[in-house]
């Protein structure tokens, strides 16, 4: 008589089983983590502004002269990358010639989305005096603030600048916007 020897391993019942439980994990999981990196992206998208923000002052107190953060493509926007320069001749236009170039930054990554929200006119870039003070010419008497947002998630960021030149990075409760946002 033969002796069979004990196999072990999993039954396919079993395997079955294992299989459902983690498709309905992965099922549950999914969107919440493409949320949770929606968010990451807005939250990156923030302080790259709020780094350019005082990078742009800096600048401007550095070369006591009006220093300008200005989206290199205005169809783009912010999203499609960004010069700092010293506008020596006060146009805000960065041009070569009369122009000093300080920083260039790269694109976003993501589907970031950044609007100025408030500020005195529309104009989609910010600039420093040389006293280190925001320009008049971007939000009049007023502080600015621009929303970075992503159609992935609820979650919104808030950079205000205000006239005195600090930048900072508001986070307003989930699901509200950047309106209303000034100190």
């Amino acid at each position: 008589m033969k002796r069979r020897a004990n196999i072990r391993g999993f039954t396919l019942i079993e395997l079955m089983v294992t299989v459902s439980l983690a498709a309905v994990l992965m099922v549950l999981a999914v969107p919440s983590m493409q949320e949770m990196l929606a968010t990451q992206r807005v939250r990156g998208a923030a302080s790259e502004l709020l780094i350019t923000a005082q990078e742009t002052r800096s600048a401007a107190l550095k070369f006591n002269r009006r220093a300008v953060a200005r989206p290199v493509d205005a169809s783009a926007g912010w999203k499609g990358g960004w010069n700092i320069y010293i506008d020596n001749n006060a146009n805000a236009t960065f041009e070569s010639g009369t122009d000093t170039l300080v920083i260039s930054h790269d694109a976003l990554t993501g589907d970031a989305v950044v609007a100025k929200l408030s500020g005195g006119n529309s104009n989609d870039f910010f600039a420093y005096q040389g006293t280190g003070f925001l320009d008049p010419s971007i939000s009049g008497s007023a502080n600015a603030t621009w929303e970075i947002s992503s159609p992935g998630t609820s979650r919104r960021r808030c950079l205000v600048i205000e006239r005195s030149g600090r930048a900072r990075i508001h986070e307003p409760p989930y699901g509200s916007t950047c309106s209303g946002v000034s100190s």
